[in-house]
């Protein structure tokens, strides 16, 4: 308890660097999760129409939109992991007195890297839980951001959309009794569902642990190093 309490009057002493952790925790939390959440929507929607078609170019098309959604996740989390570098190294250098003030007064190495990496992810650990309300309060709000994004990056990345059925098909989640119903018509009742919140919260849950177990390691890293120098320089 002494520990948190500590951690916590440091996260408010510091109030710019702890809001820029919760910040920038939140903002790429919430990009991973949709990244994962329109992979979700993407597969969903191939699941359902890919045994009524016989269309390879939309199996190519489905192939190529998942990829894209793999490297925009992988370069995200690349970007994550140098801005919360940069970020923890730029902390450590604000608190670097205080951890001089800690081996001043003897503690341990490993209290001062425990303390660290508690300052650290008090603040980051804020932002989730913004995001697990946002997520919670607002999820056909955000559904909704899923599905008019869906078709906008795609667009952007050059796949365009594949008409897999003829004219001469019509989909529709309710009947229509205006259309005009010809012999050689057929009708598809196909049901897309939304997202549930279980697959909403479980990308969720992994980008949390990826995100808390990377910034764990990055923090304890820097501290390490950082506190060998305050070592060094409190024996001289």
């Amino acid at each position: 308890m002494k520990s948190i309490r500590y951690a916590l009057a440091s996260v408010s002493y510091h109030k710019k660097i702890s809001f820029t952790i919760g910040i920038c925790a939140s903002f790429f939390l919430f990009l991973l999760t949709s990244i994962l959440n329109l992979k979700d929507i993407e597969r969903a929607f191939y699941s359902q129409v890919s045994s009524m078609i016989n269309n390879t170019e939309y199996h190519a098309n489905y192939q190529k939109i998942m990829q894209v959604y793999s490297s925009l996740y992988i370069i995200c989390l690349l970007l994550w992991i140098i801005l919360m570098t940069l970020v923890i190294f730029i902390s450590l250098k604000i608190k670097e007195q205080d951890i001089m003030k800690w081996r001043i007064m003897g503690f341990s190495n490993r209290f001062v890297i425990k303390q660290t990496i508690l300052e650290i992810l008090i603040p980051m650990i804020l932002g989730i839980l913004m995001i697990a309300v946002f997520l919670i309060v607002c999820q056909h709000t955000y559904e909704y951001l899923l599905l008019k994004t869906r078709p906008l990056l795609a667009s952007g990345m050059g796949i365009k959309q594949v008409p897999f059925f003829s004219s001469q098909v019509l989909i529709e989640s309710t009947p229509n009794a205006a259309i005009s119903t010809a012999v050689d018509t057929h009708f598809i009742s196909m049901r897309i569902s939304s997202l549930s919140v279980s697959t909403i919260f479980n990308a969720f849950s992994k980008n949390c642990l990826l995100m808390i177990s990377l910034t764990t390691g990055i923090t304890l890293a820097s501290a390490s190093i950082i506190s060998r120098k305050s070592k060094k320089v409190f024996r001289t």
